[in-house]
């Protein structure tokens, strides 16, 4: 059979056609362009690249390139085929501005900005790169940065912001404050996934840590940290030794030495329920052998954002001035020897007139969070194993809005891990004959996307509370 010519002509066409077809190479992504990645970018080289190039346009240091060599094992600097996909990890990447917000302010705040010109920092105020700033007597402020880590800064504290950026593309923070005088406390976000930085400098001392929660402070010439949840590598400015603090742990660091690891004191206990007189409220703490002093600070809600006032006494009486009736929330911590905070104890307080009729105090501790997992939280309290208690969680204050109420042989309790929000818990002793004893003071419970907060600390990350059931 005979084929047509032009039939043979046009099958060839279309066969040629899908050879050719078949045969060009498809790339995933353009020559130049960047994928973005968690802790890295992906650059893909384009033509006339090479790593010395890639590294100065891209970190601003062409001597990077070694570093981006051995993160893409190859090792030297030549031209780079078009479409190769280059990683060039978040620590490598050049700088860009970030900045900070005002979230919780009170009393009298000075701020000055790089330029050294004056502003006033109200809730929503902008920080920024350069800026100095000074709480006085009672005088407190929070400010939060684009990855949602928080600095405080308490009464008579100065600060200076000498590092407030993230980095191009993947928007790593790389924060650095300065401690002039006075006490910073800093509860940052997890940054081992975008590898971020925060650290806290002194004139003697820097603190670097990758997601934590922790407090320095500086006091004549010697400076302070100590560890709430998560670890902290300090070390001082005038030697290279660095030591490495877990949680519950502090050291005081001077010009001389970098001291050893201390372990932090517990939370202590009210010994008697709070009362106002003389316009002041007054606080008596169950003693401690091995505390030197106490303080107590007091706010407005329970992660302790908005303080009204704090105060600190070198007995187990202390005396927070200008406190008027009402519902706050406390914080006790004991200080050693040392001049090391221990570990903080927050919980609500209903603070009325002494002349108001008193009840004692009930003798049985509060609970505290033991553990909190991915579908429960553990409440535990000082008691015997073969006792009978009573536990209630609410909403609220009160108790009138009851989350769980059952009764457990033992000191301790599993329940389902509540959602988003403020909850109180107390637990109450039964007797042989079935007779009751007072219940115990509220416990305030935080739960957040984040941690579960008890006794002033974290419990959880972000990366191991994104996951949890709601």
């Amino acid at each position: 059979m005979r084929i047509p010519l032009q039939k043979l002509m046009l099958i060839a066409a279309l066969t040629i056609g899908s050879l050719l077809f078949v045969s060009l190479p498809v790339s995933a992504q353009t020559p130049g362009s960047i994928k973005v990645n968690l802790s890295s970018i992906t650059y893909y080289a384009q033509s006339g690249d090479t790593l010395i190039s890639i590294a100065q346009r891209l970190t601003t240091r062409s001597g990077n390139w070694i570093a981006i060599g051995q993160a893409n094992k190859i090792n030297k600097d030549s031209n780079i085929p078009i479409g190769t996909a280059i990683i060039i990890p978040a620590e490598l990447l050049a700088d860009e501005p970030s900045e900070a917000t005002v979230i919780a302010r009170n009393g009298s705040i000075s701020a000055t900005a790089a330029d050294g010109s004056s502003t006033i920092l109200n809730i929503g105020s902008r920080i920024t790169e350069g800026m100095r700033i000074t709480t006085e007597a009672n005088s407190f402020l929070t400010m939060s940065l684009a990855d949602e880590s928080r600095v405080s800064l308490p009464s008579n504290s100065s600060v200076l912001v000498t590092k407030l950026r993230k980095s191009l593309y993947t928007g790593s923070p790389r924060t650095e404050v300065k401690l002039m005088r006075g006490r910073v406390v800093s509860r940052v976000s997890p940054l081992d996934v975008n590898r971020g930085r925060f650290e806290v400098h002194t004139p003697m001392s820097v603190a670097g840590v990758r997601g934590t929660y922790f407090r320095v402070s500086i006091n004549n010439q010697k400076v302070a940290t100590e560890v709430l949840e998560g670890r902290v590598a300090v070390g001082s400015q005038q030697a290279p030794e660095t030591r490495l603090l877990p949680i519950a742990k502090g050291n005081i660091i001077t010009r001389e030495v970098v001291g050893p690891a201390i372990d932090l004191l517990p939370p202590p206990q009210l010994a008697d329920k709070p009362y106002r007189q003389d316009e002041a409220a007054k606080f008596r703490i169950e003693p401690s052998a091995d505390a030197r002093a106490y303080h107590v600070q007091i706010a407005q809600d329970g992660e302790m954002l908005n303080l009204l006032a704090e105060a600190g006494s070198n007995s187990s009486e202390v005396v927070v001035n200008n406190i008027q009736e009402g519902n706050y929330f406390i914080r006790i911590a004991a200080i050693d020897k040392f001049g090391l905070e221990g570990m903080p104890r927050t919980m609500a307080a209903n603070i009325r007139n002494r002349t108001d009729s008193i009840k004692a105090l009930p003798t049985q501790a509060a609970p505290s969070v033991a553990d909190g997992g991915f579908k429960e939280l553990v409440l535990r309290w000082p008691g015997s194993v073969n006792q009978k208690y009573n536990v209630q969680v609410a909403r609220d204050l009160e108790f009138s809005w009851l989350l769980f109420t059952t009764s457990v042989t033992g000191n301790e309790i599993k329940l389902p891990r509540p959602s988003f929000g403020t909850y109180f818990a107390r637990v109450q002793s039964v007797n042989a004959d079935g007779s009751s004893n007072p219940y115990s003071l509220a416990q305030t419970l935080i739960v957040t996307d984040q941690w579960i907060i008890n006794d002033g600390h974290p419990l959880r990350t972000k990366e191991v509370s994104r996951n949890t059931p709601r």
